[in-house]
């Protein structure tokens, strides 16, 4: 409850400074971020605040939300911390770039500690009108005005089917708490048609927040035609912020339906990986092939909603999206040096970057190596986790899970035979050589040196996160 409270006052802050001081902007909005990754570190490791209970009906901030918190809340002080150059030719909305990503976090924290419907319908709309109008940020591109419209007319489908299942829910158990719907639910043995299709309608409404397919197809328009940063946070603190909401609702509304919407899940979750894998091995843009990867990752992620009443699921589900998010961020943080200094988004941009910046090409294979879940990186443990907790139950979405892993490695390896085994020619050899080559900016350089140092303590400690809930 503090975090929130931190956050929204520093997105009310920064519109007021970046008026006037657009040179404190940046300090502000990382010196928020970071108070509220603290509060929420005092309430998961400490006593905690001691207040919010008064709210708890419509939310409320257990271990489950303070620890989801903390992985957005990183999250987003990353790609702060990115914003210094991915920010750089903007003047006059600055201040309202910073302040629309500190409005969507609030959402994405509303979405973690929801106990009432109306809630979560409050938190994905504070979570998602933000991110439409900084998709469209970029008025004088074309592609990004196509991305922003996309968005939002399919975001608007979405809502509006999520909205009706919720109606149908509400009709069917006469509330919209999630422990009362639970209760009115029972064991499941009695449903009426009116709540099995309201079930079915919030599936569909929450799959396109998280790009599940077939729900996905706005995701690569709309990754490859937003601002970097903007595509980055999308790709980390919405995905987390979907996942955890529908995670929340599946384990505390619907664990007596389980029977029935457990079906669908499962064959949502087995398409998304595998046409999200097949397809991106046939990608040539980097934006696009994170997009995929990012679509590929959902399947893996829904097995968490899959595991519920297993015992660690909630825990594998929040080291997932940690270890994801911070290589997602390296990842995006080397591409913004790279593409944005060469003016080109493709895999042939990544050509000899070992040579002409070592610490970027490091980074960036490490992040490529995690997301494809190599031993020993934290990738690895994050996949080893969910894939155990699920086990059990789905055999069968397990083995291919695992093949499509396999699959995943070849895109992923794209990267690293660009950077490490594809020879310059001699135009590019002496521009790597010359002083206006890629230059790392001191923002990039520490946020992805940081990003790597977590993924390497979660790598040496996975335990650290994984018993926090």
């Amino acid at each position: 409850m503090t975090a929130l409270l931190i956050l929204f006052l520093t997105a009310i802050a920064v519109l007021f400074v970046g008026l006037k001081y657009r040179s404190l902007l940046q300090p502000l909005a990382l010196i928020g971020t970071l108070l509220a990754l603290g509060a929420t570190g005092y309430d998961l490791f400490g006593p905690g605040f001691g207040w919010g209970a008064e709210y708890a009906s419509m939310f409320r901030f257990m271990p489950f939300a303070d620890a989801f918190s903390g992985v957005a809340i990183l999250a987003t002080a990353l790609i702060i911390g990115l914003s210094g150059w991915g920010f750089r030719n903007l003047n006059s909305t600055l201040g309202d770039h910073y302040a629309l990503i500190l409005f969507s976090l609030c959402g994405a924290l509303i979405m973690f500690s929801y106990t009432n419907l109306t809630m979560l319908f409050l938190g994905i709309e504070i979570l998602s009108i933000p991110l439409y109008v900084l998709a469209g940020s970029r008025r004088d591109d074309p592609a990004g005005n196509e991305a922003a419209l996309k968005y939002f007319l399919m975001g608007a489908f979405a809502t509006g089917i999520l909205l009706f299942g919720m109606t149908l829910v509400y009709g069917a158990t006469s509330s919209f708490d999630l422990a009362s719907i639970s209760r009115a639910i029972g064991n499941g043995d009695q449903m009426p048609s009116m709540l099995k299709v309201g079930i079915l309608l919030m599936i569909m409404g929450l799959s396109f927040k998280v790009s599940a397919v077939p729900f996905h197809f706005w995701a690569p328009d709309v990754y490859q035609g937003s601002p970097n940063l903007v595509t980055a946070f999308m790709a980390t603190v919405v995905k987390t912020a979907g996942f955890a909401a529908f995670y929340r609702l599946f384990a505390i509304a619907f664990p007596g339906a389980e029977g029935f919407w457990s079906v669908p899940v499962a064959i949502i979750a087995a398409l998304t990986m595998t046409v999200a894998n097949a397809t991106a091995l046939f990608q040539k843009d980097f934006k696009r092939m994170m997009a995929y990867s990012s679509i590929s990752h959902a399947g893996y992620l829904l097995l968490a909603v899959l595991a519920i009443g297993t015992e660690g699921a909630d825990r594998a589900l929040l080291f997932y999206t940690l270890t994801y998010s911070l290589a997602t961020i390296c990842a995006f943080g080397a591409y913004i040096a790279v593409a944005e200094q060469s003016g080109d988004g493709s895999f042939s941009a990544f050509n000899g970057l070992s040579t002409k910046q070592p610490l970027l090409a490091a980074v960036l294979a490490l992040s490529m190596l995690s997301l494809a879940g190599i031993p020993p990186l934290a990738g690895f443990f994050g996949k080893y986790f969910l894939f155990t907790a699920a086990f059990a139950k789905y055999p069968w979405l397990i083995v291919l899970a695992v093949i499509n892993s396999a699959i995943s490695i070849y895109y992923y390896f794209k990267i690293i035979i660009a950077m490490y085994f594809t020879r310059l020619s001699a135009e590019d050899s002496a521009e790597a050589d010359a002083p206006n080559g890629i230059v790392l900016p001191a923002g990039v350089r520490w946020a992805v040196m940081l990003g790597l140092l977590l993924i390497a303590l979660l790598t040496l400690a996975p335990g650290s996160v994984y018993g926090l809930i």
